[in-house]
């Protein structure tokens, strides 16, 4: 098994309200809090960008499709660009292969 990042990934993490964490499996504290959230209740449970219903599988489409970041940004106003560049440097690690499982 891969070993966590020790530290948070996202420095500007937006506030959401209380009970949208509720049942998540990343929760604060967790070096992936701000960037992922997982939640067996919201999407099937896929993991997605924190703060939205986008999920993370989708920057990976779009990429592979041919979209730039870019566009990939505009067509998804609620993931920041924080959080794309945090998941793309992580892409490359066995980080994933340890998320919980909803």
């Amino acid at each position: 098994m891969a070993k966590l990042i020790d530290r948070p990934l996202i420095k500007n993490v937006a506030p959401v309200a209380p009970e949208h964490l509720v049942g998540d499996l990343i929760q604060s504290g967790h070096p992936l809090f701000g960037l992922v959230w997982i939640n067996p209740e919201r999407v099937s449970g896929a993991p997605c960008f924190y703060g939205t219903r986008v999920p993370i599988k989708t920057l990976f489409d779009s990429l592979a499709a041919g979209q730039t970041l870019e566009e990939f940004l505009d067509d998804f106003e609620g993931v920041s660009r924080e959080q794309a560049e945090a998941l793309l440097e992580l892409a490359g690690s066995h980080l994933f292969e340890d998320l919980p499982k909803p």
